[in-house]
């Protein structure tokens, strides 16, 4: 859940180089002003992605945006406009996380992290058209509530996920809670059914109950750090995710990349997770909030990364 509850003016950085030390200096960059930084990410082409940030109801600013990359030039980066959020808690407000719907082109879920009170910890259905830069809600559904969040408590925070085909119409969610909370010290993989007609949810005992995850790595406090802060699959697969160490708003941020396991369709438990986490990268200095595919045009690149720094902005990266 975002924390800040005022409006900073943040400028989003994006760097062009294979490294994730937030101490070197690109050749070229370009920089754009953003009201947050980056929450969730996806590649939808070879080039371009989808961000979602996490700007709160009452907060103004873009709550989705369009990244063109390429190894050529700066990269270009336009807010992409949703007239109407289709519910009664009218527009976003914390959104954490997207993926794309497989087999569906331009069709993506994004989610919020998760309930405030009893209002929002949303699910949007959205089909984005590239050409406008406009994305239309076709669908709203309400996240599993199993912990609410208030000025007392930290509950429900889910800041990654993932979409698996299951084949009929409906798409298997891997929801990532984040832990490193009082009620969830440790991070969850929970999965639900999403029907993409009807759009509602259905879930499953061990589905809600899910798989603990801890991730790997030298934390100050293994209590306090969130073990997943998104979640990607790759073509083979194969489930990654990011965690993170947030110290508040102005820092310091540490951030890592660790591969959780794989994902299997057809199956009562949908996610294996490897009997050992090892760390595949670190990002010192940031705060790791979005996981996709690299751009095809940097060759050697595996994973591109974008994150959310509070006070001092987000960046994209493309890590080897």
């Amino acid at each position: 859940m975002k924390q800040l509850f005022s409006q900073f003016s943040l400028v989003v950085t994006m760097m062009f180089f294979f490294g994730c030390a937030a101490s070197h200096t690109a050749a070229r960059s370009e920089k754009t002003s953003f009201a947050q930084g980056i929450s969730g990410l996806v590649r939808i082409d070879s080039s371009r992605y989808l961000a979602v940030h996490d700007a709160l109801s009452f907060e103004d600013g873009p709550r989705v945006s369009l990244l063109r990359v390429s190894s050529s030039a700066g990269p270009i980066i336009v807010p992409v406009t949703i007239d109407d959020w289709m519910d009664r808690d009218g527009r976003s407000s914390d959104l954490e996380s997207l993926c794309a719907i497989p087999s569906r082109p331009n069709e993506f879920l994004m989610a919020e992290s998760g309930r405030w009170e009893g209002r929002f910890g949303r699910l949007f259905h959205i089909r984005f058209d590239p050409a406008t830069h406009r994305a239309a809600v076709l669908g709203v559904a309400r996240l599993p509530n199993l912990c609410d969040n208030n000025p007392e408590q930290v509950g429900d925070q889910y800041e990654g996920m993932a979409c698996l085909d299951d084949g009929s119409g409906s798409v298997l969610l891997i929801l990532g809670e984040r832990g490193g909370s009082a009620r969830y010290p440790s991070g969850v993989l929970r999965w639900v059914t999403f029907d993409l007609r009807t759009h509602t949810l259905l879930s499953t005992q061990d589905g809600l109950h899910g798989i603990r995850v801890d991730a790997p790595g030298g934390w100050p406090d293994h209590r306090k750090n969130r073990d997943i802060s998104d979640l990607f699959v790759a073509s083979d697969g194969s489930l990654w995710a990011s965690a993170a160490w947030d110290s508040g708003d102005a820092g310091p941020f540490s951030s890592l990349v660790y591969r959780i396991g794989y994902l299997r369709q057809n199956s009562p438990v949908p996610v294996v997770v490897n009997r050992r986490l090892h760390v595949w990268r670190t990002c010192d200095g940031i705060k790791v909030e979005g996981v996709a595919a690299p751009p095809s045009a940097l060759h050697g690149a595996v994973i591109s990364v974008g994150s959310d720094d509070e006070h001092y902005g987000g960046v994209w990266r493309p890590l080897r």
